[in-house]
């Protein structure tokens, strides 16, 4: 269907100048369109906070079948931090231990310090906030990395995942309260709706972590979007996805579901590729119909026309990169989802790589429904390993200018070529970190202006996957 020209520019221009009349605070993160935007992804608590927690679903198994989880707290404050992780096997009674984060620090905890289990879950529970917590799986398939999970919910939605015969997709359902939920879990595939039987009214015990490997429950499907809906307790719903490489793909992802839909989905990260294929996965849970524009902007060149599909009720619509217009192989982008009739969608961009692109791997991860001023990156890279990325985004309409911070020695350490930094009105740049900061790892913290999206990619130097997630922004 080719898109209607004129009245999409027209919402395109609308949509900047509403962005900067927005009134935001100093660090408050502002919806990129309305207001289920605040709750459909994680975002630190203030320094000023009395207490914060956080939630972290997913582990893998390592190769001695022990829950292969860490967990890196990264203190973003000039006031030091104190509490508790407690880790919850899927086997066992949980274990709690101390916890103590310096100002500026960021400290990394593995399960198997704690619990001699499969699978796992951690919480986190500290005496203030300004703090971000992230959680990582490495097995012999590959690494995975997500935010957690700052509050629980009674749902949760991801757009995209595969049961296809390369693949094992696995729900992480974590229940870190002293009373059992009751769940119901369905799907939107490229087949039509699924509701498993034994998906409907599922138990999930009090203080639990509860695995579901969906290619036993599913039929095979090129794609499953997921509702996970709790009739009575709330939860934390991680997705872990692999490949066995028989189809070309490989590695190993790990992702935080929504716990809401959202008007709008920002992605800094984009490039077009030869060996490299993106697409967005666009997930209606809702009961109406939504009509979805998704806009593409190149770091040069011209600005394709947004690409515009309707997103049936309760179903979800794939859109590949390859339909936007004009842009030449090469050239790196920002995209962003957006709907236009008022309807909340999830919104998924997957990558597919293989050569002769100079990297193996399949990642899929939820855009940012929000922009902000302060944004909290806990986990870097170990030294050598890594290929890092940071790319900042200004999804506005007026320039701002950003700096990048490292926590390290008990200090916030300024990255010299990275200070005050201009960002032209919806202009990108993306920093590859060993080009700009020698001593790995590192939290980060981006602070700017005015409103921007951070997004950066940890993905392996040598082995398969990638490994894309997006920041946490600081309320």
């Amino acid at each position: 269907m080719r898109p209607r020209r004129t009245p999409i520019l027209v919402l395109l221009v609308c949509s900047l100048v509403v962005l900067a009349l927005v009134e935001v605070d100093d660090r408050a993160p502002a919806p990129l369109g309305g207001e289920a935007g605040e709750f459909a992804m994680p975002t630190v608590e203030g320094s000023s906070a009395l207490s914060s927690a956080w939630f972290c679903a997913a582990s893998a198994t390592r190769g001695d079948g022990r829950a292969d989880l860490s967990v890196t707290v990264a203190n973003g404050g000039a006031e030091p931090r104190t509490g508790t992780v407690t880790w919850v096997p899927n086997v066992g009674d949980p274990v709690t231990r101390t916890l103590d984060v310096g100002p500026f620090r960021g400290v990394r905890l593995e399960a198997v310090d704690a619990v001699n289990a499969a699978g796992a879950s951690a919480i986190v529970e500290l005496d203030g906030g300004g703090v971000s917590v992230e959680h990582a799986v490495e097995s012999p398939r590959g690494t995975g990395l997500a935010p957690c999970a700052p509050a629980a919910s009674d749902r949760w939605f991801l757009a995209n995942g595969t049961t296809a015969r390369d693949a094992t997709q696995v729900l992480v359902l974590f229940n870190p309260f002293p009373d059992d939920a009751i769940v119901d879990v369905s799907f939107a595939t490229d087949q039509g709706r699924d509701a498993p039987d034994d998906l409907q009214g599922l138990p999930i015990r009090a203080r639990s972590t509860t695995r579901i490997n969906l290619t036993e429950a599913v039929r095979r499907r090129e794609v499953t979007a997921t509702t996970v809906a709790a009739r009575r307790g709330r939860l934390v719903v991680d997705r872990l996805q692999w490949f066995d490489g028989s189809a070309g793909r490989t590695g190993l992802t790990l992702t935080l579901a929504a716990p809401a839909p959202a008007e709008v989905w920002s992605f800094p990260g984009g490039l077009f590729e030869k060996g490299l294929t993106e697409r967005w996965r666009l997930y209606n849970p809702g009961d109406r119909d939504a009509v979805v524009i998704i806009e593409v902007v190149p770091d040069s060149g011209e600005v394709p026309i947004p690409v515009e599909r309707t997103v049936p009720a309760r179903s979800q619509v794939a859109v590949d990169a390859a339909e936007s217009e004009s842009i030449p192989p090469g050239t790196g982008h920002s995209s962003t989802v957006r709907s236009v009739n008022g309807v909340a969608v999830v919104a998924e961009r997957e990558l597919v790589a293989a050569p002769p692109s100079g990297r193996r791997g399949w990642s899929s991860v939820l855009g940012s429904p929000l922009a902000s001023r302060r944004w909290v990156l806990a986990t870097g890279p170990d030294a050598g390993n890594v290929d890092e990325q940071l790319v900042v985004h200004n999804p506005g309409a007026e320039p701002v200018r950003f700096s990048v911070s490292a926590l390290a020695t008990g200090s916030a350490v300024a990255v010299p070529t990275l200070q005050q930094v201009e960002l032209g009105p919806a202009q990108r740049r993306v920093i590859d970190v060993a080009d700009v900061l020698e001593r790995s790892p590192l939290p980060l913290v981006v602070e700017a202006d005015g409103p921007v999206v951070v997004e950066r990619d940890l993905s392996p130097a040598v082995d398969p996957g990638i490994a894309a997630m997006m920041g946490v922004p600081e309320l």
